[in-house]
């Protein structure tokens, strides 16, 4: 098991710019990756789809894992959103490569995002803060980022 670090202490919110939150139903998530062609085959680093294939997990887990990630994906992007509520946006969502916002683990499993390229750019000084949450039986995974400034 790593090592423990000494602890940061608490994070701040009072610097909080925007949040954002996504629910995506595993079942139908998983039946799209499943799709030939899907453009799920496009939006995950191949870090994401280690991680979510990793410890020997079931095809159904490693969907659980997946619809996570989009669902925190999709959540990043609202967050920077709510950031230009009545203003024009810095980069169109639409066309933002959602490998550039990457969900990674620490060593003990904690979520955190990773961000490159246009949309590093684009949130330049800002944090992501990452929830993760899935459930299969209730077929919902679920992500709530609140981005601050650092």
């Amino acid at each position: 098991m790593p090592e423990p670090v000494a602890d940061p202490g608490p994070v701040p919110l009072e610097r909080a710019a925007g949040v954002g939150v996504d629910v995506v139903g595993i079942a139908a998530f998983a039946a799209q990756l499943d799709e030939p062609g899907t453009r799920f085959a496009r939006v995950f680093t191949p870090g994401e789809r280690r991680t979510a294939r990793g410890g020997g997990r079931s095809a159904s887990q490693e969907a659980q894992s997946l619809a996570a990630r989009w669902a925190a994906k999709e959540a990043v992007l609202k967050a920077w959103s709510s950031t230009r509520y009545g203003a024009p946006e810095v980069v169109d969502p639409a066309a933002v490569d959602l490998r550039e916002i990457e969900v990674v683990t620490d060593a003990w499993g904690r979520p955190a995002v990773r961000l490159h390229g246009v949309v590093a750019d684009a949130l330049q000084g800002h944090q992501v803060l990452l929830s993760l949450s899935h459930d299969p039986d209730a077929d919902v995974a679920t992500a709530f980022v609140v981005l601050q400034q650092a």
